[in-house]
């Protein structure tokens, strides 16, 4: 199963979130589970249960920096390709299809 993860602070003072979303992306590495860092989101490879509480993790270490948060969860679960990797077989799949590498 991929999710892909979307947090967003709100009401803070800065234009800049990156400080605060560096504090999730070190939550997200110590998981253990595969993901990808992307500009405006992060997917990330696991089950269903390993998924949601990561994605809680985050969702609550962001809200201790700030008063709001806003956080955003797409789910791709597919009965036909169980276990791991899709992550990058998805990329190399559209790769593939198209004829070169895409840009990442």
């Amino acid at each position: 199963m991929l999710a892909e993860l979307e947090i967003i602070p709100i009401g803070t003072q800065h234009a800049s979130i990156s400080a605060q979303l560096a504090e999730v992306a070190k939550l997200i590495d110590k998981s253990g589970l595969d993901y990808r860092v992307g500009p405006m989101g992060t997917v990330v490879e696991g089950d269903w249960d390993r998924l949601m509480t990561l994605a809680k993790q985050c969702h609550q270490a962001m809200l201790a920096s700030c008063s709001r948060v806003m956080t955003t969860i797409r789910i791709d679960d597919r009965k036909d390709k169980p276990g791991t990797g899709r992550i990058t077989q998805k990329v190399q799949s559209l790769e593939a299809k198209v004829g070169k590498p895409l840009r990442k």
